[in-house]
């Protein structure tokens, strides 16, 4: 009796010490500790994508692919150099190769039927092992390979993963958003990526002329569609980061996987290095992210050969001030025209974008901190705790992020980010299990005691 006693108020003290060294690290964690570092290949190629996840040389003249996948594919038909057809199969096909000395070969994978997933392209150059031998090498036989999708194993998201199916927003908003996009934003079935990005960007920033300014706390946790109708018809206004949300609901809800990006980095919550919101769409005729700025009108930035360049790629070309043959697409609403003193209005057009990138230059600097967020598409909790006794998926979505789901983090600078989950879990689960031991023992006392 007295042992049992003794271990209810044991774990009934432990489950009290958990409990406020919880709230304690909850209430006073740091913003860049949260985020979770990860790789440019994890966040920008995404399983959706055919990977090669390793070769096997099969015979001296034969490779093996051994392919991650979304959808199955049965078999592949595989052109060398624009002629001679083979078949390969299954997710690790095989298929001859020419090994003349050092001749550079193109091999072309297309899946049967075609449209299963998109086309491999895969060059080799072949020098054997007696080439070696004849310098005075001993060496193995080597195969220079080049392929068009990634190579290697690695974490890998889908493009679902990304995408919000925002079940918080409620059928009726839902519904009112769907009959929108068909009905004044114009968005149809057939319409290709770029040509539903613009209809989403021309819609919102016509809404939205009005609704640039320092949000409520209340608009900091609403869900897009209350956010929406308070910002295009109400006194809402946003900064960046409203209007980022909204680009994500509304081009997700049109068609185009999007997700939201926060590129910042504090010092304490008060110091302020960097401080942008912007959202990448999936351009799946291209199978890449594109950046998108819907607070500066940017829909997409593209370079010399009109690829989509991403957050990253925009990262890394502003610390070499590279930006030669980078083009924006932009809307040409109240904002360009008076910038850059041209005479277009309520149109689309082509520029470069070193006549408008001063938005990235200021603040994709070194200091920056990429954070990409995986649904829900909520607002993190900035010290305005209201909103969860308000919505049920703010709360949920902060908590399941606060454990479980990291932001992820790219960056020059390191974060905490390991350290700070393994410490927050074993809290939480310490906090958990001391209370179920507590439940257990109490129980067994009451009962000895009846």
């Amino acid at each position: 009796m007295k042992r049992t006693s003794f271990a209810s108020k044991l774990f009934g003290l432990l489950t009290l010490i958990f409990i406020i060294l919880n709230v304690y690290v909850f209430l006073e964690r740091e913003w860049e500790s949260s985020f979770f570092p990860t790789s440019y290949a994890t966040l920008y190629y995404p399983s959706d994508v055919p990977t090669i996840t390793s070769w096997t040389v099969v015979d001296r003249d034969r490779l093996q692919l051994h392919l991650s996948l979304a959808r199955e594919v049965k078999e592949w038909k595989v052109t060398t150099n624009g002629t001679t057809t083979q078949s390969a199969f299954g997710s690790e096909p095989t298929f001859q190769i020419d090994t003349t000395f050092s001749v550079l070969n193109t091999y072309r994978l297309d899946p049967v039927p075609e449209g299963v997933c998109p086309p491999l392209e895969i060059s080799t150059r072949f020098y054997s092992k007696e080439f070696y031998g004849s310098l005075g090498m001993k060496h193995t036989d080597v195969y220079i390979v080049r392929s068009n999708v990634p190579c290697g194993e690695f974490e890998q998201f889908s493009l679902a993963d990304w995408v919000d199916d925002y079940a918080y927003v409620g059928k009726e908003g839902l519904d009112s958003t769907a009959a929108i996009l068909a009905n004044e934003v114009g968005v149809r079935d057939g319409d290709p990526t770029f040509t539903r990005m613009e209809k989403v960007t021309r819609y919102l920033r016509i809404k939205l002329t009005n609704a640039r300014g320092v949000p409520k706390d209340d608009e900091r946790w609403m869900n897009p569609w209350v956010l929406y109708n308070d910002m295009a018809y109400g006194t809402g206004k946003g900064w960046c980061t409203q209007h980022a949300q909204l680009y994500v609901y509304w081009a997700n809800r049109a068609g185009i996987p999007t997700r939201f990006v926060f590129g910042a980095r504090t010092q304490d919550n008060t110091i302020v290095y960097t401080g942008h919101a912007f959202a990448e769409s999936w351009i799946k005729e291209q199978n890449r992210w594109a950046f998108v700025d819907l607070s500066h009108a940017q829909i997409y930035i593209t370079d010399r050969q009109g690829r989509v360049l991403n957050t990253a790629e925009l990262f890394h070309l502003n610390q070499l001030g590279a930006w030669d043959s980078t083009f924006t697409r932009v809307y040409m609403d109240w904002e360009w025209p008076a910038r850059l003193n041209l005479p277009y209005a309520d149109t689309i057009v082509t520029l470069p974008f070193s006549q408008c990138n001063a938005e990235v230059r200021s603040e994709f600097t070194a200091h920056s901190i990429f954070k990409y967020r995986r649904p829900p598409n909520v607002e993190d909790v900035r010290e305005i705790y209201t909103g969860f006794a308000r919505d049920r998926a703010f709360l949920m979505g902060n908590l399941e992020r606060y454990l479980f789901r990291p932001q992820l983090a790219y960056s020059l600078y390191p974060t905490e980010g390991k350290d700070t989950y393994s410490l927050r879990q074993g809290l939480f689960f310490g906090m958990v299990g001391s209370l179920i031991l507590w439940l257990v023992f109490r129980w067994r006392s009451r009962r000895k005691s009846a």
